[in-house]
């Protein structure tokens, strides 16, 4: 990607001021247009115009790009309206204004500057035009509940201060060395206050302890940070939140999440196969899966949930719904298998 760039957007209205529909001129802060300008000067050095590059090169579903623009429109709405429940926009009427907002390259290109004023300004008159259709669903007058605090955000891209990460990898490796003499699952609650950072150690143990990192928030949860994980453009909470009814017993749970956990290590045995064709030295490659599989709603981290939770049977598990086959069967099968793939990559 690109250097900082040094220009900025103008607006083609007076200073100030954005057109808004259904009036002639609608009055903009100027503080807030340049927030908004900032927001996508950082996407310009991140990598998300190459992910939206690799979506269009693979003929991706709608829901993926979607899934691929969705943070930093929530961004962009939050600055304009102060919300950020208004509804993603559609990828095929929007894609080309986020491509253009995105591309590092796009304002030294002829007419590059016209276009990206042309795309910001079409994402604020539909923010605007959303925000008026719902004017009282989840707004700072109607649901007075606290955002996000940018200093949280901020702090995940700080460098990390004090051991607290080394304490707790410690007191994994103890755990699960333990375990192989008691009779006890490897669990560990990490209990403290909101904001305090637990959501924070866990990911920089991510650094170097494999992990398939999990967020269980729901979608008005506006507080909490990182956001929930989504699947198939659904929260991944609901998932695990099925009413138990005839039709879906204990026992049928328990294959449903079985097959849930069996499909995840299918697509880390994936990423893991072609990692080491690269020749990387092991010592990366906890790092190296946490950079790929990104934050909740990176495309890879949502293709990964969104497989997760599909009921289609998984290869060699084509009878896990065969009430005739007993549980402890398809959980030894499983477990062989994860073995297998364990001793594989020795």
């Amino acid at each position: 990607m690109s250097g900082r760039s040094s220009k900025r957007l103008r607006s083609s209205e007076p200073q100030g001021s954005v057109k808004r529909p259904n009036q002639e001129q609608d009055p903009q802060p100027v503080s807030q247009l340049e927030k908004a300008q900032e927001l996508f000067r950082e996407a310009r050095e991140s990598k998300l115009y190459n992910k939206l590059l690799d979506l269009i090169r693979r003929r991706a579903s709608p829901q993926e790009f979607q899934a691929c623009y969705s943070s930093i429109f929530k961004e962009l709405a939050q600055i304009i309206v102060g919300r950020n429940d208004i509804p993603v926009p559609p990828s095929g009427s929007y894609l080309r204004d986020f491509s253009d907002l995105c591309n590092p390259n796009r304002e030294r290109e002829r007419g590059g500057i016209k276009m990206m004023q042309l795309a910001i300004t079409r994402l604020l008159e539909y923010i605007k035009t959303e925000d008026e259709k719902k004017p009282t669903l989840q707004t700072p007058a109607s649901n007075p509940k606290p955002t996000i605090k940018e200093s949280v955000k901020t702090a995940w891209k700080t460098v990390y201060v004090g051991n607290a990460h080394e304490l707790l990898k410690g007191a994994m490796n103890a755990m699960y060395s333990e375990s192989f003499e008691k009779p006890y699952a490897n669990f560990c609650a990490i209990i403290q206050g909101s904001g305090t950072g637990k959501s924070r150690l866990v990911d920089k143990v991510a650094d170097s302890v494999f992990m398939i990192p999990m967020v269980l928030r729901p979608t008005g949860d506006r507080s909490g940070f990182p956001q929930g994980d989504m699947a198939d453009g659904q929260p991944l909470l609901g998932f695990f939140c099925t009413k138990t009814t005839k039709e879906t017993l204990e026992l049928h749970l328990q294959r449903r999440y079985l097959l849930f956990l069996l499909k995840i290590i299918a697509f880390v045995d994936g990423w893991i196969n072609l990692w080491k064709r690269s020749g990387l030295g092991i010592e990366r490659v906890a790092a190296d899966w946490k950079e790929y599989l990104g934050p909740p709603l990176s495309p890879e981290r949502l293709k990964m949930y969104t497989t997760a939770i599909d009921p289609s049977p998984l290869r060699g598990f084509e009878d896990i719904s065969d009430e005739r086959v007993e549980f402890d069967h398809l959980r030894n099968r499983g477990s062989l298998i994860l073995a297998t793939h364990l001793k594989t990559y020795d």
